[in-house]
């Protein structure tokens, strides 16, 4: 019954939302890292991201999983990755 399970129907979203997190942690440090400010600053802009990718990526997850048929490519990687940083957008343009 490999065909009727529905994991298998979410694996390549999945590992796209997945592969689009390690990518945007990355980001994320780098833009913490960056910021001018003392270390328990900088580690509060690292945070303030982290929750902000993750919820993107349980949104983005959320409104493409059944939607999506297309095999991971670097593209498609890249478009997953800037879903994650302008969720906000996917969602209000999913309400209208």
């Amino acid at each position: 019954m490999p065909g009727n399970d529905p994991l298998q129907k979410l694996a390549r979203p999945l590992a796209g939302v997945l592969v689009a997190v390690v990518i945007s942690t990355l980001i994320a440090a780098m833009i913490g890292g960056a910021m001018p400010l003392d270390y328990t600053g900088r580690a509060w802009v690292y945070t303030g991201f982290m929750c902000y990718v993750i919820t993107g990526a349980v949104v983005v997850f959320k409104l493409a999983a059944q939607g999506e048929t297309q095999p991971l490519r670097p593209a498609r990687i890249l478009k997953w990755t800037l879903s994650l940083w302008v969720w906000p957008a996917l969602l209000l343009g999913q309400r209208r």
